[in-house]
């Protein structure tokens, strides 16, 4: 079959927009990976990000919280090392935002954000992921259980940043869960998320003050020699 001139260009303009139309939905898409924290705000400007009454932090500090427009209109769509994301059509709790960050009120930086999974697929990716990749993701606490809620702490040398991974269960028996990651050096942020199943972290963090850089939380575990600390413990 000939093709003339016509065709040819037809052609060729279908394939400029077939690639141009690919570019642009890649474009629309962001690797929360690859996110260095903290963040400047106007770097974060495709996440159309607002500010929101609720707000964490101690008594120390206080940050700001602030939710993307973009992602709950669904015109940004996240992926985590490129595992997308999605969104449960069935999910049973109430999340105002896939994506909240955090901040502090007086600075332009982004400390901090809580990535919410509704969607189990996604979920079970991401935390594959992290617990795969151990020349990356060093995992320093482990607390819970399988089927029920189990929390879990990854510190991340390479881009700094402390990641708490929450998974359960919800009323579908789907696995769901969240992932907070924080900058490392933001104590009092770090502080403010370490409620919960992550308590008995918060009490290694405090007892840790007096002990040297290394000292880990199975070491911890064997100075305090509290059962009630190691009954769901997962580390060896």
């Amino acid at each position: 079959m000939k093709f003339n001139n016509m065709d040819k260009l037809k052609s060729f303009f279908l394939i400029v927009s077939m690639t141009f139309l690919f570019q642009s939905c890649q474009g629309q898409q962001f690797d929360l990976e690859k996110l260095i924290l903290p963040v400047k705000q106007k770097e974060l400007k495709k996440f159309d990000l607002t500010a929101s009454d609720a707000g964490v932090g101690t008594q120390a500090a206080q940050y700001s919280s602030y939710l993307s427009q973009a992602v709950d209109d669904g015109k940004l769509s996240l992926n985590f090392a490129k595992i997308e994301i999605g969104k449960a059509p069935d999910t049973d709790s109430f999340t105002q935002s896939m994506i909240r960050f955090y901040g502090k009120g007086k600075e332009n930086n982004l400390e901090g954000y809580t990535l919410t999974i509704e969607d189990e697929e996604s979920f079970q990716k991401v935390l594959n992921y992290l617990l795969i990749k151990k020349e990356k993701f060093n995992l320093v606490f482990d607390d819970g259980k399988e089927n029920e809620e189990r929390a879990r702490v990854f510190n991340c040398y390479q881009n700094n940043t402390i990641y708490l991974v929450l998974s359960r269960f919800n009323s579908k028996g789907k696995k769901v869960g969240y992932i907070d990651a924080i900058a490392a050096h933001e104590t009092f942020l770090l502080t403010s998320r370490l409620g919960g199943a992550f308590g008995y972290y918060k009490e290694y963090l405090e007892y840790r003050k007096r002990k040297p850089a290394n000292f880990s939380y199975l070491d911890f575990l064997k100075e305090t020699d509290d059962e009630l600390y190691k009954q769901n413990n997962n580390l060896h």
